[in-house]
């Protein structure tokens, strides 16, 4: 196992067991067919992209240098902030204001992240989700205030 990245190897586990999950939740559901999906059509289907995909990065992390993992605190708190506000305002203020939220405390991850590259990402991924959950698939929910 010296010739493995024990890192890497380790992630590629994790993908493949999550793979390995699916499918064993979805092994009780109906397969059906291309055209017309059942239940355990992509569960299944996505169990054994990611089983694959494990195994190509097990296989991969022969050769991978090995590298000390740099433990960041910062991206952590920020990204499941953002998440965890998003999920408990989106009923309050509506989706926009919540959207704006969580893309803002996960643009500002990075130190070098400018205020105005953040606001211009906040635009146009709050736009962008309006326009395809709101007015594309006309999902119940307000835009702004609940």
């Amino acid at each position: 196992m010296s010739d493995f990245n024990r890192n890497e190897l380790l992630a590629a586990l994790v993908v493949v067991g999550l793979g390995a999950g699916y499918l064993i939740i979805a092994i009780g559901y109906p397969m059906g067919t291309v055209v017309r999906m059942g239940a355990g059509f992509f569960p299944v289907a996505l169990g054994v992209l990611l089983i694959g995909l494990g195994a190509v990065l097990a296989w991969q992390s022969r050769r991978a240098e090995k590298t000390a993992v740099e433990l960041r605190l910062r991206p952590f708190v920020m990204i499941l902030g953002g998440i965890l506000a998003w999920a408990l305002l989106i009923d309050r203020i509506g989706f926009l204001p919540a959207t704006a939220i969580l893309v803002l405390s996960c643009a500002l991850v990075e130190r070098e992240t400018t205020w105005r590259s953040a606001l211009l990402l906040t635009a146009g991924l709050c736009a962008f989700g309006w326009l395809i959950f709101i007015v594309g698939l006309k999902i119940p929910m307000s835009a702004l205030g609940g």
